[in-house]
């Protein structure tokens, strides 16, 4: 559980879990979890932007404290800016990731995901959905002819 005050602490927690969601995606029985993962993933990427701006923040914000194992203040603090301007370049990166993954949510968010349809001697094909019946009886609606309603694709999303 993040402690919102233990960076060391939530870090470790986060590679963890990080570590827990690589495991977990190795396959995914359903389809449709793939959009909140995106979305978790997006989310995610978004805080450690912030985070890796706040390490660099830090850095130069602290370069009086800067010194090499040696004790040499001018290497520490050319340590600590390099430090920061790789972690600068770092969150450059991240921002086309972030970019990438909100493209990739929003694509995700477009598919509706059907389960496999089960074997039948005469199952439909693929590319005409089984028509649906609309009634609470079963019998469908009286005023639509047969067949015309899975023309239309009633009961399937309408595609882009």
């Amino acid at each position: 559980m993040p402690t919102f005050h233990d960076p060391t602490h939530d870090a470790a927690e986060a590679s963890e879990a990080l570590r827990g969601l690589a495991h977990a995606t190795r396959t995914l029985d359903d389809p449709a979890d793939t959009y909140a993962v995106i979305g978790s993933l997006l989310a995610g990427t978004r805080s450690l932007r912030q985070v890796i701006d706040q390490l660099a923040t830090a850095h130069l914000n602290h370069l009086r404290l800067a010194h090499d194992d040696a004790g040499d203040h001018t290497a520490g603090i050319v340590a600590a800016d390099s430090a920061a301007d790789e972690l600068h370049r770092a969150g450059t990166l991240l921002d086309a990731v972030v970019a990438r993954l909100d493209a990739a949510f929003q694509h995700t968010g477009r598919i509706a995901w059907y389960p496999d349809p089960a074997p039948e001697h005469n199952a439909p094909s693929p590319a005409r959905p089984p028509q649906s019946r609309s009634g609470r009886d079963g019998f469908g609606d009286p005023f639509t002819p047969s067949g015309s309603r899975a023309d239309r694709g009633q009961g399937r999303p309408l595609s882009m």
